[in-house]
């Protein structure tokens, strides 16, 4: 295939490459998000034209609804990156109310111009960067979804954990993002990119002020002036204001208390905790009562590397004057910091970012408060106050959109964050996108969420806040390797930036949502140990909680369970009953994993009393989840269907519909092995047109990597292997590891039973293979005992001992009993293979004690299949009612099979039914038997056990 002819258009010193996506300015390539760049060379290629917007709107989004604000944007950021001032317009014109005009000169190289070109971009990326190769230039983030893994069953969906504990993933990632937006709405603002010439600016943190009065009704002040100071402050995108939540969990951890001076020690705990030049901070006296009582306002200035005091201002109002008040000492602050007045359109935006009036920023303050102390109950009464007697206020929905998150209701939260979408039209271009990307987010719109914090990072290269919430979106699109991306740039920042740990944090995220454990061990650890230094101890405790989930991934269970203890107790201790009652739910999980039963749903059960104090309507449906699944692995499908029905109306009362379809999917679980296998197919149905929905593409792939499960049960081998085709092909994608080896197994099994045994054990093998990289102990033993079955159809018996053998030392160490009751039944075949009789008798018995209270139909199947050629092999050997036993309880369960659905099984039973029949007196029964099995299997692809049956009948033939 030829490729496009080469174009490169020059105007002054910038030269524009469609075919590369690649503007330069003097040899340097220059950083622009993909649509940006989209934007310029349709406005290029028309220049000297208008170009109306819906055009541009139609041309760079083509199947895609945007807002005209995302266009704006975009024209906003070429202007700065071109040079444009607001004075004059020397490349993009606006023409008003119609569209744009790209007015510079603009010429279209001739080929050996473009050769030119390229050799002088050649010898600038030698002084630059490496030898003869160009620049980077700023990658494309794509976007799909969240969640956990899955663990693909051992044999054949017989118990199919995988999707129950990658549901309870899915909303374990959701916690954990709720703390996180908790805690981040608005993160500090740090340092630029090496790579690019941005103006850095000044970091001020706003850290608070005392209530000289001492009266608690006045407590408010504090937060609001932090809050309005820092709307000042920002206005015009001349300084940079550390965030009031960054500023509130600072003074926790270092136990800096409001004042007027701080220490020399205490601004360089400032400095290198929030990455801030200058500290403001002061006093406030409340002077009487009512709208008309006076406040006075002292503030100090103070810098933070000499530890000086550099200014002081003294305001005087009335409560009902207080924006006035505010106003006048911003105005102050900025031109002591040198920074200029504040235009009348920043003084426009200033005014759309505070409340209407002085009493909806009593209860909005409060309100901040309240969240930042974890009380989001609280926080969502004082929100929803505020926006009462101010029900326009942007600002206002969003922070009443993330007390609603934090107590799990999805649907809520994502209307407050759409109309604070909608009202944000008035606000900074920063503030619009922050709500931009919050709203997309919490509609689970990753492509715009990526796409909006690639925008903002780029208007903003000096803020590694960006980076890392371009990260957040990035990993919970399933796009790991992007966000990997982007925590190498963020560690090209000049220091503090490039040592902060919540870099550490975002890529031991990214680390675990590609199934690197190993990597997002190493990770977490980091983070934890530069938490520890700065003394940030929810950091530390989000570090520890990752570490545990690697740890337990890696077969470290004791470990796991050591971290979490620690974590526990510092959200204790920083007042985070959230966040240690999520820490409960992940110590029942490793419990589970250990086979202790009874300590993990107490666990359980306590997560849920916690979350049930808090109002935490997300953490009362995961606790709920949990202990589900602890009945599920223990066999009791009953209970675990009844507790996860508790689960799915939880889930419908707060409106997530990801996490309705994840516990449509836990039902569909038990169903398959409670045999109702047509309702087990709807609700999967049900839950990958959820996922496609919504846009999820992890979950997506692994619903449709348990649809094929599922399938194979059914016999219809040729749409299970589509199903595991098109899972393995987003988990590829998104280069999710883990998942990847599921489907690799799922579609080894495909192959298996159409009697490929070749492309099955490629199949197995390379899902081995993953499962080892990664440190997967449980499901790396699961494989060995899926390749033991598959030696065991080679014929190769001792080979299939010796693997299973070591998948069974594993699963007993686990308490893994339901692993363990299978592996019995693998590993009796592979001795009756060898002819140790007595002995794969005694593992049969084994099995039959360790299946005891499951009402799992396959897992009796397998025992019913491995006890059946233990029968045959004994043959005569056997009592006369022996073997009539044995074929009435094979026919029995073949029956079964056959009225639940299960074909796969039956043609398995079918066999050992022909072969007990042939060696047991009854010749003529078992040839007519496996005559009609051999046909009905070739019919629906089972080759394997149509050659299978055909063999026993030529076996028999040759020995009359």
């Amino acid at each position: 295939m030829s490729k496009p002819p080469k174009r490169l258009y020059e105007c002054g010193p910038f030269v524009l490459d469609p075919l590369n996506h690649v503007l330069s300015r003097d040899g340097s390539p220059l950083p622009l998000p993909p649509k940006a760049f989209d934007t310029l060379l349709v406005l290029v290629e028309h220049w000297g034209d208008l170009v109306e917007k819906e055009q541009l709107l139609k041309t760079v989004w083509p199947d895609t609804f945007v807002e005209e604000n995302n266009l704006t944007q975009y024209i906003s950021l070429l202007r700065r990156v071109l040079g444009d001032n607001s004075d004059q317009r020397q490349y993009i014109e606006t023409v008003p109310k119609l569209g744009y005009r790209f007015v510079a000169p603009v010429r279209e190289l001739e080929p050996e111009q473009i050769e030119s070109q390229e050799a002088r971009a050649v010898a600038s990326s030698t002084i630059k960067g490496e030898p003869g190769t160009l620049a980077p230039r700023m990658e494309k983030g794509l976007a799909a979804p969240a969640g956990a893994a899955p663990l693909f069953s051992p044999f054949r969906a017989l118990f199919r954990t995988q999707s129950t504990i990658f549901f309870l993933g899915i909303a374990m990632l959701g916690l954990a993002a709720i703390g996180l937006l908790a805690l981040r709405m608005f993160r500090r603002p740090q340092a630029q990119s090496p790579s690019v010439a941005v103006e850095v600016r000044r970091a001020v943190a706003v850290l608070g002020f005392k209530n000289l009065a001492g009266n608690p009704e006045a407590d408010w002040l504090s937060t609001a002036l932090v809050e309005m100071l820092n709307t000042e402050l920002s206005a015009g995108e001349r300084l940079r204001a550390v965030s009031g939540e960054d500023i509130a969990r600072a003074k926790k951890d270092l136990k800096i208390v409001d004042s007027n001076i701080l220490s020399k020690t205490s601004l360089a705990q400032v400095r290198k905790s929030l990455g801030a030049d200058v500290t403001v901070s002061g006093s406030y006296l409340e002077m009487g009562s009512g709208s008309e009582g006076q406040i006075r306002l002292d503030i100090q200035i103070q810098d933070t590397a000499a530890g000086d005091t550099i200014g002081s201002i003294a305001e005087v109002g009335t409560v009902s004057e207080l924006f006035q008040l505010i106003s006048r000492s911003g105005r102050q602050l900025r031109a002591k910091l040198g920074a200029s007045e504040a235009s009348s359109l920043e003084e426009g935006e200033i005014r759309a970012a505070l409340p209407s009036t002085p009493e909806a920023a009593r209860f909005y303050s409060q309100g901040l408060s309240k969240l930042r102390e974890f009380d989001a109950p609280a926080a969502q009464i004082l929100f929803t106050k505020a926006l009462a007697i101010d029900p326009n206020y942007a600002l206002g929905h969003s922070a009443l959109a993330a007390a609603w998150s934090a107590l799990g209701y999805d649907e809520k939260a994502k209307a407050e964050a759409k109309r604070a979408f909608d009202l944000s039209g008035n606000l900074s271009r920063e503030e619009r996108l922050l709500i931009g990307g919050r709203y997309h987010q919490m509609s689970r719109e990753w492509d715009k969420a990526v796409e909006t914090y690639q925008l903002l990072f780029s208007f903003f290269p000096d803020n590694l806040e960006y980076g890392l919430r371009l990260m957040d979106a990035q990993t919970s699109a399933g796009k790991g390797k992007d966000a990997q991306a982007t925590a190498a740039k963020l560690r090209r920042l000049p220091p503090p930036s490039n040592e902060d740990p919540q870099i550490d944090l975002a890529e031991a995220e990214a680390d675990g949502s590609l199934g690197n454990f190993k990597e997002e061990l190493q990770s977490a650890e980091v983070a934890a140990s530069k938490g520890e230094t700065l003394g940030e101890r929810l950091v530390v405790a989000r570090a520890l909680v990752k570490q545990a989930r690697a740890s337990n991934a890696l077969g470290q269970p004791e470990k796991a369970i050591s971290a979490l203890a620690q974590a526990k107790e510092l959200f204790r201790v920083a007042g985070d009953r959230q966040g240690g009652a999520l820490t409960l739910i992940v110590t029942a999980g490793v419990l589970k994993g250990m086979g202790d039963y009874a300590k993990a749903r107490e666990t359980a059960s306590e997560a849920l009393h916690d979350f049930e104090q808090i109002g935490d309507k997300r953490g009362v449906a995961q606790s709920l989840n949990t202990v589900a699944t602890i009945h599920y692995e223990q066999g009791d499908l009953p209970q675990a269907k009844a507790v996860f029905e508790q689960y799915l109306q939880t889930e419908r009362e707060v409106g997530s519909k990801i996490n309705i379809a994840g516990a449509l999917g836990n039902i569909a679980n038990v169903l398959v092995l409670q045999g109702d296998l047509p309702e087990s197919q709807k609700l999967t149905q049900e839950s990958i047109q959820v996922f496609s929905e919504v846009g999820d593409q992890k979950a997506l792939g692994i619903a449709l990597g348990n649809l094929g499960d599922l399938l194979i049960e059914e016999g219809d081998l040729q749409q299970a292997r589509k199903s595991y085709e098109d899972a393995l092909k987003i988990k590829r994608e998104i280069g999710y590891q883990r998942g990847v080896a599921y489907d690799l197994e799922g579609l080894g099994k495909v192959y298996e039973a159409a009697g490929d045994l070749g492309a099955a054990r490629k199949n197995a093998e390379e899902a081995l293979s993953i499962r080892n990289t990664i440190g997967e102990k449980h499901n790396a033993a699961s494989s060995q005992l899926g390749l033991a079955e598959l030696a065991l159809d080679e014929g190769k018996p001792s080979e299939a001992e010796a693997l299973a053998n070591r998948a069974m030392e594993l699963f007993r160490n686990e308490k893994s009993t339901a692993d363990e009751a299978y592996g019995q039944t693998v590993l009796a075949r592979c001795l009756l293979a060898e002819g140790k009789l007595a002995e794969a008798q005694n593992d049969v018995n084994r099995s039959v004690v360790l299946s005891r209270g499951s009402a799992s139909r396959p897992l009796r199947f397998e025992i019913a299949i491995a006890s059946g050629y233990v029968k045959a092999a004994q043959g005569r050997r056997s009592s006369p009612g022996a073997a009539s036993d044995a074929a009435k309880l094979l026919q029995a369960s073949i029956d079964e099979a056959h009225r639940c659905g299960y074909a796969g099984y039956e043609f398995r039973l079918r066999l050992v039914l022909g072969e007990v029949e042939m060696k047991n007196g009854n010749p003529a029964a078992g040839s007519a038997e496996l005559e009609r099995l051999a046909q009905d299997a070739k019919a629906k692809g089972f080759d394997l056990v149509a050659r299978r049956a055909n063999e026993r009948l030529g076996a028999s033939q040759a020995m009359k």
